[in-house]
């Protein structure tokens, strides 16, 4: 079966325009601080066009920040900051959604203000970090206390309060690429022997509190779940990889989530289980490849979504062509996208694209 990618797709209480989501990418361009920039404002500005776009990781606390430039929603400037990026999507007829996430023992005392980075237990994620262009030491991390456990919860429930409040359309929770809640489901990097460890269902506890206080904010049908099952990044190990997994999405609230969202590669039985049982909408990430023309693209996206998601998120290819959906539409050429620009710096590489002209049949030359 095949489904007609720009269709609209309802996502719980979230409308998507079509079905190509932009997915999140973190590209650092906020102020040191961790306010978004004006820069940013551009940057989502020009790819409202997407059927959804899903942000960066956003930071619910500066202590979960691992990396220089990368954003924050903690108080009312960064409100303030996001709200004008979300009234221009708006404006252009988009949708977005916040992405929130917390990096755990990825975090490094070098940008979350100098302190200890938190994690389920004391296992450290790599012996050194890679700060804009230097290779750092890696701090062993300390194994959350119960009342740290607690007041994460509240800061992401908090922050989800302000995305409220700044107009977003949802808010997706990251829980995986070996995060902080992906850190609590997996084996290797939880070895705690209290309610949150040990068992399938107490690892996978704490991300179901994070994202049941998150939806007491926002509404059950307006928050997401991203998870990356079988994923390796920053020390992951998984015993149990789909007992576990499984083990979070049966959870009776996060069964009613807008939608799950699963990364290119994700553990097979936990996509098979999703297909045959999930009951709410699934945004799935294939793995598009920067050198592909329109047409191959478009085909794969079409074939894909008759395989079960309802919906399928892009990533790089948004980077370089922030009118992608109507450059598949129009079978236009797609521009290649500039690695070395993919992390920090100037509009170079970040709003410098440029869409297609179909009257002179080239790029135009600003948005």
């Amino acid at each position: 079966m095949s489904v007609d990618p720009f269709t609209p797709v309802t996502l719980g209480d979230i409308t998507a325009s079509s079905r190509i989501v932009m997915s999140p990418m973190t590209r650092r361009r906020a102020h040191l601080d961790g306010t978004p920039s004006a820069l940013m404002h551009e940057y989502y500005r020009q790819r409202a066009g997407a059927g959804l776009i899903i942000t960066e990781s956003t930071h619910p606390a500066l202590i979960g920040k691992g990396q220089p430039n990368s954003p924050h929603l903690t108080d009312s400037r960064d409100r303030t900051e996001w709200a004008r990026i979300v009234d221009a999507v708006h404006t252009r007829g988009g949708t977005i959604v916040m992405q929130l996430m917390h990096s755990g023992s990825a975090a490094h005392p070098a940008v979350n203000g100098g302190r200890q980075p938190l994690a389920p237990s004391a296992v450290v994620p790599r012996p050194q970090t890679l700060l804009d262009g230097r290779l750092v030491d890696h701090p062993m991390p300390r194994a959350m206390t119960p009342t740290e456990i607690d007041l994460t919860v509240e800061q992401f429930a908090h922050a989800a309060r302000m995305a409220v409040d700044a107009g977003f359309d949802g808010v997706e929770i990251h829980a995986g690429n070996g995060y902080l809640l992906h850190q609590f489901l997996a084996s290797g990097t939880n070895t705690r022997d209290d309610t949150y460890g040990g068992s399938a269902p107490n690892r996978a506890r704490f991300p179901a509190q994070v994202f049941e206080a998150v939806a007491g904010e926002v509404g059950h049908q307006r928050t997401a779940l991203r998870i990356s099952p079988g994923q390796s990044a920053n020390r992951i190990h998984e015993d149990d990889t789909a007992q576990t997994h499984l083990a979070l999405l049966a959870h009776p609230g996060v069964q009613r989530a807008a939608y799950v969202h699963t990364v290119a590669g994700s553990h097979p039985d936990v996509l098979d289980w999703i297909r045959s049982s999930w009951p709410g909408g699934w945004v799935d990430n294939m793995g598009t490849a920067p050198d592909q023309n329109s047409t191959q693209v478009l085909n794969q996206l079409t074939t894909h979504l008759g395989s079960g998601p309802s919906a399928v998120s892009v990533g790089r290819l948004f980077i370089s062509n922030p009118d992608l959906p109507d450059r598949l539409l129009r079978r236009a050429p797609l521009t290649t996208p500039d690695p070395a620009s993919f992390y920090g710096g100037d509009a170079t590489g970040y709003t410098d694209y440029t869409p297609w002209d179909y009257q002179t049949d080239r790029e135009t030359t600003r948005v």
